[in-house]
């Protein structure tokens, strides 16, 4: 199964790790910088030229580089002579067509934000968290590579301009209100930031743009999100969707402004106003446009819509369609399933937002298995999804309550090669804490019910 989320853009020459954060000042710089080499494929172009990990490169043609998306721009040059300087020689060469440099630098350091967004999570966590939890990234290339929401707010002109030269699409867009009283407000800026006519000068760029609404009850919803609406349609197709997705609130929100919390009365009135929305413009422009979150549906007590009402899931990594593309993936894999499962007895878990879906779908393959809802005692009763559970959370679910002879965790819970969670705990103090092999559950629902059925796929627990 899965170890690590793919980076969003399949060409990055950098993965999403939690070190990308490992010192990150507060700064907007567009300093040169030197690019430390962090791995090379064998047999690739780096390879072939002699690059090696812990290589500095520190020019190209001449020139000093801004980050490796600076690289992978000058350097996709095809058939002329490019020269890379390092820490102590010059390599020349020529890049043929479809030739891949194979090549992984250090993770990105952020560019952060200054706003103070009145739902802002960071705001919002415990001291005892992660490091990488307490940066605020506004990061136009984080945007690009890993799908990473920014406002725009702190964007510079030099940064719009890059973006624009570079092609740095699609980009991630915060949004949350086109209002600009309202957006100001939102944000905790002193004045409005421009923000149509910035979407209007990248969209005219021919720069794909994703919008993201986090909804706060009584704040950017009812009128206000129809105005949201109606204003980002005049961006379409450049603008291509717009997620919806309910405000998340921690139990450690003192000192902070009020928020009402989002409620299932509030997922039901919610869906009732878009539903129309969404009908309409995809009768017109084929597509929604406007796509809730799948918790908003869960909370509402609602069915999940069809695989057709998420045109090509576009905001998927945002919780948008995520349920219905496992719910088609399980069904698939369970058409496809052959022979007979070889483990016999095992706990799953999940977040308690998807555990009845997952509890469904698991029942159907008639094995021996309990499916455990953990609740989120870290960040408090008002988060659900798994991806925020952390392994502190998982040990009191499952100490001395584990059934069988193994644990499968979400895999949305966990980050890197040595499944670390949100709380720094990583999976082999889970599994220390709890006696039995702890197996992450993968990023596919057909990964799982392979590995369950090993005729389809042979997988064992060490394989994973």
């Amino acid at each position: 199964m899965s170890n690590t989320k793919k980076q969003f853009s399949a060409s990055a020459y950098v993965h999403k790790a939690v070190h990308e954060y490992r010192d990150a000042p507060a700064h907007r710089s567009g300093e040169a910088q030197t690019l430390r080499v962090l791995s090379v494929e064998p047999g690739g172009l780096a390879d072939r030229i002699g690059l090696k990990p812990g290589d500095e490169i520190r020019e190209l043609n001449g020139r000093p580089l801004a980050d490796v998306i600076d690289f992978q721009f000058k350097a996709a040059i095809i058939g002329r002579r490019t020269t890379i300087q390092t820490q102590d020689r010059a390599i020349t060469f020529v890049r043929r067509e479809w030739d891949s440099f194979g090549l992984e630098f250090e993770p990105i350091e952020p560019l952060t934000c200054k706003n103070q967004c009145v739902f802002c999570f960071v705001h919002q966590n415990p001291k005892n968290v992660r490091r990488s939890l307490h940066i605020k990234d506004e990061d136009y290339r984080l945007s690009f590579l890993f799908g990473n929401y920014l406002t725009l707010t702190n964007v510079n002109e030099d940064e719009m301009r890059r973006i624009i030269e570079q092609r740095l699409s699609p980009l991630y867009i915060s949004v949350h209100a086109t209002e600009p009283e309202l957006r100001r407000q939102l944000l905790g800026i002193e004045e409005y930031d421009g923000f149509m006519a910035k979407i209007d000068r990248l969209a005219k760029a021919g720069i794909q743009l994703h919008g993201q609404v986090v909804l706060c009850p009584g704040l950017n919803d009812g009128a206000h999100l129809e105005r949201t609406i109606d204003d980002l349609l005049k961006f379409y197709p450049s603008l291509a969707s717009l997620a919806i997705v309910p405000v998340g609130l921690t139990q450690y929100r003192n000192n902070l402004p009020k928020l009402k919390q989002f409620t299932p009365e509030i997922a039901r009135q919610t869906i009732d106003h878009i539903a129309p929305i969404q009908k309409k413009w995809k009768r017109r422009i084929g597509t929604p446009f406007a796509f809730l979150g799948d918790e908003i549906y869960i909370m509402a007590g609602a069915d999940i819509p069809p695989a057709s009402h998420y045109a090509d899931f576009p905001q998927i990594e945002n919780g948008v369609g995520m349920v219905r593309t496992f719910l088609t993936q399980f069904k698939a894999a369970l058409r496809l399933r052959t022979g007979t499962h070889h483990v016999k007895r095992g706990t799953v878990c999940t977040g308690t937002i998807f555990y009845p879906y997952l509890k469904d779908c698991v029942d159907q393959l008639g094995m021996d298995l309990k499916i455990v809802g953990v609740e989120s005692r870290f960040w408090g009763p008002g988060i659900g999804v798994a991806g925020l559970l952390t392994g502190s959370d998982f040990i009191a679910a499952l100490k001395e309550n584990v059934y069988g002879d193994f644990v499968v965790l979400p895999s949305e819970s966990m980050v890197g090669d040595d499944y670390l969670f949100l709380d720094d705990l990583k999976i082999k103090d889970v599994e220390k804490e709890v006696g039995v092999p702890i197996i992450p559950s993968g990023y596919d629902a057909r990964e799982f019910v392979k590995w369950l059925f090993p005729s389809s796929q042979r997988l064992s627990l060490t394989h994973i």
